[in-house]
């Protein structure tokens, strides 16, 4: 489901952002299916700087399993910074106004999948008009 949000909406340049910036895996705001590389989008809204900007935090949980169920580190830490490299290449495009890096990527475990997964934060300063 995608969310929505009052004012300017960042949430399908994000969603075609991520898919372009991460070939082969499914991306999306609730949990991929199937067994393939995954990222989950969590898109949180903020506090607002100015009368005319918002900060939203955008959340990547990145899935990459191994044959034998474990995960693939290497290439969960390599989604995530894929993805964030293509947030950060298009922080000023409207209606980003500006993204940093909050955290990530850290190790972090999903225990009703029971898997390891790459998480971390972009936090966005998005235009609300």
């Amino acid at each position: 489901m995608t969310p929505s949000f009052p004012g300017a909406d960042p949430s399908d340049m994000l969603f075609r952002l991520l898919s372009a910036a991460l070939p082969g895996v499914d991306v999306g705001w609730d949990m991929p299916s199937g067994d393939g590389p995954k990222c989950l989008i969590i898109l949180s809204p903020g506090t607002c700087p100015t009368p005319i900007t918002q900060h939203m935090t955008v959340s990547l949980s990145c899935y990459a399993t191994q044959p034998d169920g474990s995960c693939d580190w290497v290439a969960a830490a390599g989604m995530f910074s894929d993805g964030v490299r293509a947030l950060l290449s298009h922080r000023k495009t409207r209606p980003l106004v500006d993204a940093a890096i909050q955290s990530g990527p850290i190790r972090r475990h999903d225990g009703q999948l029971g898997i390891d997964y790459a998480y971390g934060e972009v936090l966005l300063t998005v235009a609300t008009r």
